[in-house]
C-alpha cells in the first residue's frame, strides 16, 4: 500500500511514540463511544425528554437505528483497530499494527460509503430516505465533524504505516 511518508506526526512526534499516542486515544474514543451507546440505551426515555424538552415526542426509529448503528460500528472498529496498533507498538509486532492499520482503513472506507450512500438512496428507495427526516443544519454540522473525523484518522492511519514500514 503506497502512503505519504511522514517523518513526524503533526511536527512534534517520531511515528513510534505517535503511534503509541494514537492507540491510547483510540481506544478511549472507543471505549467511550460504546459506553455512550451503552448508556442511551439504558436512559433513552429520559434522555429523549431532557434534550427535546417534552414527553411523548415521536423520534423516528430508524433515524435512531442508523445513528446508533453508525456510532456503534465505528466505535467498535475504533477500539479493535487500536488495541492491535498499541500491541503492535508495543511488542515491535508487524503482523499487528498491518492488521490494525487496515481495521482502521476498513473503518473510514465504510463511513465514506455510508456518508455518500445515505443521501444517493433517496433516489432509489423512497420509503427509505433518512435524509429528509434530518434538519438541514444537523445535515451540515453532522457532515463536516464526519469529514474531519474522518481526515483525523486517515492521518493517524497514516503516522502508524510509517511506524510500520520502519519495522
Amino acid at each position: 500500500m503506497d502512503m505519504p511518508e511522514v517523518t513526524r506526526c503533526f511536527g512534534t512526534f517520531p511515528p513510534k511514540h505517535a503511534t503509541y499516542l494514537i492507540a491510547l486515544f483510540g481506544l478511549g474514543s472507543g471505549g467511550v463511544g460504546l459506553a455512550g451507546i451503552i448508556l442511551y440505551g439504558i436512559i433513552e426515555n429520559a434522555l429523549l425528554v431532557y434534550v427535546l424538552g417534552r414527553r411523548g415526542i415521536n423520534v423516528d426509529e430508524s433515524l435512531k437505528k442508523a445513528v446508533l448503528l453508525t456510532i456503534g460500528l465505528s466505535s467498535l472498529l475504533l477500539t479493535v483497530g487500536n488495541a492491535l496498533l498499541f500491541l503492535g507498538a508495543t511488542t515491535q509486532s508487524r503482523g499487528a499494527l498491518s492488521v490494525g492499520v487496515y481495521t482502521l482503513l476498513a473503518m473510514c472506507l465504510i463511513l465514506l460509503f455510508g456518508a455518500i450512500s445515505a443521501p444517493v438512496s433517496c433516489f432509489f428507495f423512497k420509503t427509505a430516505c433518512l435524509i429528509k427526516k434530518i434538519s438541514t443544519a444537523t445535515m451540515v454540522l453532522s457532515s463536516i465533524v464526519l469529514t474531519i473525523f474522518i481526515e483525523v484518522w486517515l492521518y493517524f492511519l497514516v503516522v502508524a504505516h510509517n511506524y510500520l514500514i520502519q519495522l
